[in-house]
């Protein structure tokens, strides 16, 4: 998969004549909603030979416009390349969102996209919106502009996921039960349980195990408490492991034994389950 930045793909075509299912969202957390729009976009891409895109944003738009209280992220870019690039997508496109960009109208942000690669269809969800919201569409306006824009082009908009309790899976749910500590719901919602970056943020050993502050962190923490958990090395074998969150603080404790200091080098830390402080 290959990763670009939205105004320079803008600026240099590359990709002009290449045809494009395209997908456009925040994607914060990837859960089982996302999923369902990027499995299509990849399966509709290749049943008819083309290429498959994700647009998305540095920041949360509805974040950045305070039409959302600002929360930390649920997945770092490194991860949802990651993540992105495991699932078969081809072309990854990065919005850095500013002030400036939130004034362009619908029309005028997807000409930009229609303009840097073919769009044959676009596959978004049933809550997608774009543009400045005086002039904002959703999906039965984002097919009239591809009419335009892109004539023959269609859109697809799978339904909401729901939970076994009929919530809509979204990322404000997932925000919500993790800061609940409620995180055998949150691996329902992902797929997978819910990973900490860890690869930008310094650490040291102490008696107990490894400590990092968390002040720096840019991923959402659960509620403060004792977590089952298993750390992923830098060789992606993966420990197991009990983890305490602190205020200001988090500690990886070892079941097994403790970790060769000179040797161990950490990448993700996976929260399954409420542990015990015992």
């Amino acid at each position: 998969m290959k990763r670009y930045d939205f105004m320079h793909l803008s600026a240099h075509p590359v990709l002009w004549q290449v045809p494009m299912v395209v997908s456009i969202g925040v994607f914060d957390g990837i859960h089982r909603g996302h999923l369902t729009i990027l499995d299509r976009t990849i399966s509709f891409a290749k049943e008819n030979g083309w290429e498959s895109m994700v647009i998305t944003f540095d920041k949360n738009p509805k974040m950045v416009t305070k039409s959302q209280p600002y929360h930390s992220k649920l997945t770092t870019e490194a991860q949802m390349q990651e993540i992105l690039a495991n699932l078969g997508v081809n072309h990854m496109v990065v919005i850095d969102f500013s002030a400036d960009f939130s004034k362009l109208t619908a029309e005028e942000f997807l000409a930009l996209v229609c303009a840097f690669c073919q769009v044959k269809a676009m596959v978004v969800g049933e809550d997608f919106r774009c543009g400045a919201p005086a002039s904002s569409a959703g999906p039965v306006q984002l097919q009239e502009h591809l009419n335009r824009l892109s004539p023959g082009a269609i859109v697809e908009v799978p339904p909401f996921v729901r939970t076994d309790k009929r919530e809509v899976v979204s990322s404000t749910l997932v925000r919500k039960k993790l800061l609940e500590g409620a995180l055998e719901e949150i691996q329902g919602m992902l797929g997978r349980p819910y990973e900490l970056d860890l690869v930008a943020y310094p650490s040291k050993f102490t008696e107990d195990g490894l400590l990092y502050r968390t002040a720096s962190f840019m991923q959402l923490l659960p509620m403060a408490g004792v977590y089952d958990a298993y750390l992923t090395l830098s060789d992606d074998t993966k420990v197991p492991v009990k983890t305490i969150i602190g205020n200001e603080d988090l500690l990886i404790i070892p079941k097994v034994g403790m970790w060769d200091r000179k040797l161990l080098r950490t990448k993700r830390l996976g929260l399954i389950a409420k542990g015990s402080s015992s």
